[in-house]
């Protein structure tokens, strides 16, 4: 499998992933022509799109679900997050086999109805995917002991939230225990899974209340550097493709 973040940010996430079976889609918060124009940019393709997975609905994930829907793509999503966006699709269980790869959901906190985070595996490789989360939880951290690539939500830095030009309740949102990960806390979290973890894509960064670089530095700090195996993702273009 090869991973790539289209899109991450409060514009619009979308993460192509190849598989045994062609691509997949997880979430998809940007419009089609974007999705096609930046997956060719970054050397790969939506031939034979079968399926998009989705972890939650907020706007910022579905966004582009319309016009997936009408070329007859079909949805895979938690049950709350079907009934919160009001359509049908499949059940995310865990085990569950799409575009040859097989699916294992887990529980993030987050304000949304049913979120989850994944694992995905196939032919022994495993990617495991964890944005919009509030705080790292014991099960998170057990669902992505096994991956080797792990694409981990670095929001913000504290200390530029605070002082930002956000109202205090939306503040207190990011900061709260169902709102999103701090750079600090995703570095610990990477530091707890060790050397098991060789490839962690950074993403989700706010543009308001974030910086890559300083994303990228509170991260390495936190785990000896890890010189070459921290990689951004942008909310305007592709990231790298990494294998998993």
């Amino acid at each position: 499998m090869r991973v790539c973040a289209l899109g991450s940010g409060s514009s619009g996430n979308a993460l192509l992933v190849e598989g045994p079976e062609g691509p997949l889609l997880v979430d998809a918060g940007l419009p089609w022509r974007e999705l096609e124009a930046r997956a060719a940019r970054a050397g790969l393709g939506l031939t034979g799109l079968r399926w998009a997975v989705l972890t939650h609905e907020h706007a910022d994930h579905v966004r582009g679900l319309d016009p997936l829907l009408r070329r007859g793509v079909d949805i895979a999503a938690s049950a709350g997050t079907l009934r919160a966006l009001g359509i049908e699709g499949t059940v995310v269980k865990p085990g569950i086999e799409i575009a040859g790869i097989q699916l294992f959901p887990f529980a993030v906190p987050h304000d949304a109805r049913e979120p989850v985070g994944l694992r995905l595996e196939a032919d022994g490789s495993r990617i495991g995917i964890a944005t919009d989360l509030g705080q790292i939880t014991d099960g998170i951290l057990a669902a992505l002991a096994p991956c080797r690539t792990v694409v981990l939500e670095a929001n913000h830095d504290v200390a530029l939230l605070l002082a930002g030009s956000y109202p205090w309740p939306l503040k207190v949102r990011i900061l709260g225990p169902e709102g999103h990960l701090a750079n600090e806390e995703a570095g610990r979290a990477i530091r707890t899974l060790g050397d098991s973890v060789e490839r962690v894509l950074l993403a989700h960064l706010s543009e308001e209340n974030n910086r890559p670089a300083l994303a990228l530095e509170t991260v390495a700090r936190a785990v000896d550097g890890w010189g070459g195996r921290l990689y951004l993702t942008y909310p305007e273009r592709p990231s790298v493709v990494i294998g998993a």
